[in-house]
């Protein structure tokens, strides 16, 4: 499904640590994984972004950084990850850039072991979802605090 041919499909990759043998073929197989992913379903040229050794906690990956651009620059239709903690461990920064800056640039998401394929308008009825329920929560909060 060569749905975009003047665009890539990002494949990002990480790993925490990268310090010996088996850490080198986690990253190996990870790498695999994806890119048997991105062919099977036809996504459009794959390019590798990959962070070895480099925490999740935070966005100062360079690669993730490099992807990011990517994504703003228009150059990407797909985004695919191994799971969606590969994109890093902090859930909101995470919600950001996926209901946020991959609908806003037309980038669908794939998190291939989690089984999730998100459009863009998939995305931004996801965030719809989230901030009614946020607006849900808050309202209830604020009704309790009237009873006291």
């Amino acid at each position: 499904m060569d749905r975009q041919s003047n665009k890539i499909t990002a494949v990002y990759c990480r790993l925490a640590h990268y310090d010996d043998d088996m850490d080198r073929a986690t990253a190996w197989n990870q790498m695999e994984q994806l890119t048997q992913y991105v062919t099977e379903r036809g996504l459009a040229t794959p390019e590798l972004f990959c962070d070895w050794g480099f925490s999740g906690l935070n966005d100062k990956r360079p690669q993730y950084q490099r992807m990011i651009r990517a994504v703003e620059a228009g150059k990407v239709s797909d985004l695919v990850v191994l799971d969606y903690p590969r994109l890093g461990r902090d859930v909101q920064m995470c919600s950001k850039f996926v209901e946020v800056l991959l609908p806003r640039h037309g980038v669908t998401f794939h998190a291939v072991k989690d089984g999730i394929i998100y459009t863009p308008q998939a995305l931004n009825e996801l965030a719809a979802q989230r901030e009614a329920i946020y607006a849900a929560l808050f309202q209830q909060m604020r009704w309790e605090r009237g009873r006291r």
